[in-house]
């Protein structure tokens, strides 16, 4: 749709305004002619007391007209007569009187409301958001905003804050049940095995480092030279009689399958989703869910911890290193083509959309919740809309606020002036056949 700029509404509005005052001021000279012309010939045409009546008072009453329409904007011939220039020399009553206006009879908390809830806000939202536009174009760019949102916060701060929530406003009840609801969450988003396959690819690149593969092998070693000495057997005393490098060779030897044993274990856990370890990692995820939700020693365990947990320096640190690579993880997430925030942003606009399909009372209910809050945030600040009005209003320029309102209304006024020369005129007519008919 074309919207036509202020400067160009602005001169057809002086354009129409002007043809109207011609026409009014048109019609009075038009009475004035009549009158004079009737006035000289009214001797040897007697009827012509008709037209000199319906002139004169359609003199006068244009005249009127045109006296009350200037004296709203300005002072008529620039004559100092009381109660002229009306808008101008009122303008800052008339300024607070527009802001009560408004405040009473527009910014009224019940009607807004009332609109609100009928408007279906949340599913036009949905909606919206569901379209294949919004998604191609929104999407990706709320996800770009997750980085800026998280750096709101700095590490030490969140470290602090979280801290500071856990003691104060959590029982080891509720921290559970916190918990178990956080893992539930990533569950039904799919997170927690997102997460896990993480860690099983982590521990692969961890094993196939060349110096990780030397300390583990290392320790391997060391680790079967304690359990040789602990409990002496036939392989240890062969070792023994042995005594040279074949034996070390083959310790080597054995530590080194082990760790390709366990590399190989976890890339056949990568390949196959139904693996047993992925299996047993749901088991033992969803045991940790339910023993944190309901069991009372575990609640006892939290209750008893927490404020240990929340003044340790290890804790503190570990939070701000959480926090601190959350906000680079993300950073370079959202960057990625694949990027798997604004797979779990489609996730969750389509788990809503899915809930809003099932549950349309559920629906009605964010409705009623968002019209109560643009109610209550009316009714708390449209006491302060007025008065913005209302100091807006006196700050206008006097003569800029007379052109705006006179290009406005002006307009129609003049075809009161208008109305009022040819009605005067039509009433004085009517005034002289009475008398004229009773004298």
């Amino acid at each position: 749709m074309h919207t036509l700029s202020t400067e160009v509404r602005t001169q057809i509005a002086r354009k129409r305004l002007q043809k109207s005052r011609r026409w009014a001021t048109g019609l009075l000279l038009a009475a004035c002619v009549l009158f004079v012309v009737s006035a000289i010939y009214i001797r040897q045409y007697p009827a012509l007391g008709y037209v000199k009546a319906f002139a004169e008072a359609a003199m006068v009453g244009a005249l009127a007209d045109w006296f009350a329409v200037t004296a709203l904007f300005r002072r008529p011939l620039g004559l100092p007569i009381p109660h002229t220039a009306i808008l101008p020399r009122n303008q800052h009553r008339i300024a607070d009187e527009l802001g009560r206006f408004i405040e009473h009879n527009f910014l009224q908390g019940k009607p807004i409301a009332l609109r609100v809830y009928q408007a279906d806000p949340s599913r036009k939202l949905l909606n919206w958001l569901a379209a294949g536009k919004t998604r191609s174009q929104w999407l990706p760019w709320l996800a770009k905003q997750l980085p800026a949102v998280l750096n709101v916060a700095k590490p030490e701060q969140a470290a602090r804050f979280i801290g500071m929530l856990l003691a104060e406003q959590y029982s080891g009840e509720r921290i559970g049940k916190t918990l178990a609801n956080i893992l539930k969450a990533l569950k039904a988003q799919g997170m927690h095995e997102t997460l896990f396959v993480a860690m099983l690819k982590q521990a692969r690149r961890w094993l196939q480092d060349p110096e990780t593969r030397a300390l583990l092998e290392e320790n391997l070693r060391e680790w079967a030279a304690r359990i040789e000495s602990d409990a002496p057997s036939t392989w240890e005393k062969l070792k023994a009689s042995l005594k040279g490098t074949i034996v070390d060779r083959v310790d080597g030897w054995v530590s080194e399958k082990a760790l390709d044993w366990a590399d190989s274990y976890l890339e056949a856990a990568l390949a196959n989703p139904e693996h047993r370890i992925r299996a047993a990692f749901n088991e033992e995820y969803d045991q940790v869910v339910h023993s944190l939700s309901h069991s009372r020693l575990w609640h006892k365990r939290l209750e008893q911890g927490k404020m240990q947990i929340a003044e340790s320096p290890a804790m503190r640190e570990m939070l701000m290193r959480s926090w601190q690579g959350l906000q680079n993880w993300t950073a370079a997430d959202v960057e990625k083509a694949d990027s798997l925030w604004l797979v779990q942003l489609n996730r969750l606009l389509d788990h809503m959309l899915s809930q809003a399909q099932a549950y349309p009372q559920f629906m009605r209910r964010a409705d009623l919740r968002i019209s109560l809050l643009v109610r209550d945030f009316v009714m708390r600040y449209k006491d302060k809309a007025a008065v913005f009005v209302s100091d807006k209003v006196k700050g206008w320029d006097s003569a800029q606020m007379v052109e705006k309102l006179e290009l406005s209304v002006g307009r129609d006024l003049q075809f009161i002036r208008m109305n009022g020369t040819i009605v005067g005129g039509l009433v004085g007519l009517v005034i002289y056949i009475v008398s004229q008919w009773l004298f």
